[in-house]
């Protein structure tokens, strides 16, 4: 009866993924964990019966992870789903075949797009020419090579994939550990939750808010379909106003195309932080992060008010 009552917790599966590995880490067996096959699934997943989510954001070495900018630009975002937390994890891949199988065998090597790019280094000098394959995690390509080869024609497969996953798939052989291109290889991963103001689970005492993730956009296009589209003014409102619309520092922007027809029309994802050193006294510390979250709040009314909009994506 006491599992039921454990919140679940939505992750990139299956089990052996960096993202299953950092949410472990985190919540440990404070929860249920829910696999889910790509990353659209696990921001989909949110909701009162799985209301926590891990989900990676940007790698030091290949950058932002686009899948996740994408599920940020949806209208779900900022209404029922909500960053909470950042997490960290140190990223070391490995490069993993069927038991038995020699280097020279592998015709492919298939992990998540962003191993494959922190690990291009080691794939261009070691395995020129072999063509490099998408798939939606590291752990799904190593559970993938269990099964490769095996059917005539089919191509003898690699993947890459941390050495924790590596070991829970019984039949791999790890050839060469520590193959990102860089040592400090790093991942950065939200938490995402279905309320803004829902405890997270793990029994860890949550610090002040200081971080806001805000999306900025032009509203829908009012106009017909053969007109010239307006000029895009957000960026100027974007780059040059932050610190004054938020009066907080801009921690770092990025940028997608927004859902609209109208083409190079774009949304914004600003990441705002207060930069204040953290108070010892709890009061003080509430006084601060109220202060802090009107100062957000007024500048969301700002852009609204000349005619952009903006949605509080997160708040930690």
């Amino acid at each position: 009866m006491a599992a039921s009552l454990e919140p679940r917790v939505a992750f990139l599966g299956p089990p052996g993924s960096y993202s299953h590995q950092c949410a472990l880490d985190r919540f440990e067996a404070s929860v249920q964990y829910a696999e889910q096959g790509n990353i659209s699934d696990v921001f989909r997943a949110v909701s009162p019966d799985i209301p926590f989510a891990v989900i990676p954001q940007e790698n030091s070495v290949y950058g932002t992870v686009i899948d996740t900018y994408d599920a940020l630009r949806s209208p779900t975002a900022g209404k029922s789903v909500f960053v909470r937390g950042e997490l960290t994890l140190a990223v070391k891949h490995c490069l993993v075949v069927r038991k038995g199988i020699e280097p020279e065998k592998i015709q492919r090597i298939i992990s998540h797009e962003q191993a494959l790019g922190q690990c291009s280094n080691f794939l261009t000098e070691n395995f020129p020419g072999i063509p490099r394959v998408k798939v939606p995690s590291t752990s799904a390509a190593a559970q993938s090579v269990l099964y490769c080869g095996e059917d005539p024609g089919e191509p003898e497969t690699a993947a890459i994939c941390s050495a924790q996953c590596a070991e829970m798939f019984d039949g791999l052989d790890i050839l060469h550990r520590d193959i990102q291109n860089e040592a400090s290889n790093t991942t950065r991963f939200f938490i995402l939750a279905n309320s803004l103001d829902t405890p997270l689970p793990g029994g860890q005492r949550e610090p002040r808010r200081q971080r806001a993730l805000i999306r900025i956009s032009n509203p829908p296009p009012q106009r017909h379909v053969d007109e010239a589209p307006p000029p895009n003014r957000l960026l100027h409102t974007v780059t040059s106003t932050l610190m004054t619309t938020f009066g907080c520092a801009a921690l770092r922007i990025d940028r997608r195309p927004s859902l609209t027809e109208v083409p190079f029309d774009d949304v914004y994802f600003v990441e705002v932080g207060d930069v204040i050193l953290p108070v010892m006294s709890a009061e003080a510390n509430k006084s601060c992060e109220a202060e802090w979250l009107t100062r957000v709040q007024a500048g969301v009314e700002r852009i609204r008010a000349v005619g952009g909009e903006a949605t509080i994506l997160g708040l930690w």
